[in-house]
């Protein structure tokens, strides 16, 4: 190795890919051992930058809150998610289009198996819907576990009911944002059925509680209860409203174009 060097040359290439890609590259070699090394050295690391993020939104959020009140940490919730959620929740409807539910559901499983939730996740079916249950979820979940909203210091939760809230009082704030994500948004932006799945619990209460949610296998069997607590019908049409938001607000900060 040339003096100074830390790195060989073959060392910095390694660096240039994932573990994944190593992990191939070590399995089209017969390398059954190198290839496990770096599959545990990705189960091992996974978490790192996801919790960092996971931290630093709830944060962002509790600040607003403290600082602006509930009212606008509502509103940034609000505006913030729709810009990230339509895009999946279009995806959803063309994915049931193309390959039916077994297609979405083989999706949904993939993106929750990159946002921590194993080994907690058991999926059941029944003959109208998919059970998913984590105990805890990666993200929301595992923040109520670790008692990150417990104490003087404690994140903050949302007091006012709402359909924001599914109507409820106490939300963690993280999880505040999974109303407007995973079924206001798709109901006013994509259509009737295209929650991306249903909140049966909706949240957990208490640190060992699960998150059970619900994916239907067709709309028509998904109650009226479930779009009636987040403020919507069948055939949704804009907006429920939160706080006194003027409903025609969204409709103002559409990008020009835009249905």
């Amino acid at each position: 190795m040339t003096k100074n060097r830390v790195f060989s040359k073959e060392k910095l290439e390694e660096f240039s890919k994932d573990f994944m890609g190593l992990a191939m590259e070590a399995l089209e070699r017969g390398d059954i051992e190198n290839a496990k090394h770096w599959i545990r050295r990705q189960d091992q690391t996974k978490d790192m930058l996801h919790d960092l993020y996971l931290h630093w939104v709830t944060a962002l959020l509790d600040r607003i809150y403290r600082r602006w009140g509930e009212e606008e940490a509502v509103e940034s919730l609000r505006d913030t998610v729709r810009q990230w959620v339509v895009p999946f929740a279009k995806l959803k409807s063309q994915l049931l289009e193309q390959a039916g539910i077994a297609g979405y559901m083989e999706f949904l499983i993939d993106a929750l198996r990159q946002h921590s939730m194993y080994p907690h996740l058991t999926v059941e079916e029944d003959d109208e819907k998919f059970i998913l249950t984590m105990q805890p979820c990666g993200s929301g979940g595992r923040l109520i576990e670790s008692g990150a909203y417990e104490g003087p210091f404690g994140f903050a939760k949302l007091k006012t009911p709402g359909a924001h809230t599914w109507g409820e009082t106490e939300l963690p704030i993280y999880c505040a944002h999974c109303p407007w994500a995973q079924e206001i948004f798709p109901l006013s932006e994509v259509g009737e059925g295209m929650q991306l799945w249903i909140h049966a619990s909706p949240f957990p209460k208490r640190p060992g509680d699960p998150c059970v949610q619900y994916v239907y296998k067709d709309p028509k069997y998904i109650p009226d209860k479930y779009y009636e607590r987040v403020g919507m019908s069948r055939t949704p049409r804009g907006l429920p409203l939160t706080y006194g938001i003027d409903p025609d607000r969204d409709a103002a900060a559409k990008k020009p174009g835009e249905k």
